[in-house]
């Protein structure tokens, strides 16, 4: 197996994860905000709102990056395919595609895992001044 084989499946691998977290912090988010005798302050709100936001935006860019990448693949299929027939026509702008489509890819993964860290952070700050009076 290459080494652009195994980068790319833990790509996938990685990926996929990333959403699986985001949409279980979801998930713990909006249950934590339903318990009966919670009172959030100004700042606990606004905590909650940019932790859901970046989550709902995370997850948005983990399919994002999961769409763009089987397109990069049908496009690498196309090369591979006019490669083995030896036509040569459009082949280096295919490639140029690709390339850049590569980059967005790998662009759009990093920001999914910011996006996912900061709305992680967030929610673990809004939680821990929730139980400020518990774990003091």
């Amino acid at each position: 197996m290459k080494w652009q084989d195994i980068r790319i499946k833990q790509l996938g691998y990685a990926n996929n994860l990333i959403i699986a977290l985001a949409v279980a912090v979801l998930g713990f988010a909006i249950n934590f905000i339903q318990t009966e005798d919670l009172i959030l302050s100004s700042f606990q709100k606004k905590l909650f709102w940019v932790a859901s936001s970046l989550i709902i935006i995370s997850i948005g860019l983990g399919i994002f990056v999961i769409l763009n990448r089987l397109e990069d693949f049908k496009l690498t299929a196309k090369i591979a395919r006019k490669r083995e027939k030896n036509e040569r026509d459009g082949i280096e702008d295919d490639r140029l595609k690709s390339e850049r489509m590569g980059k967005k890819t790998w662009n759009s993964f990093i920001w999914q895992i910011v996006t996912f860290l900061v709305s992680f952070l967030c929610l673990l700050i809004l939680v821990l001044i929730s139980l400020k009076e518990i774990i003091i």
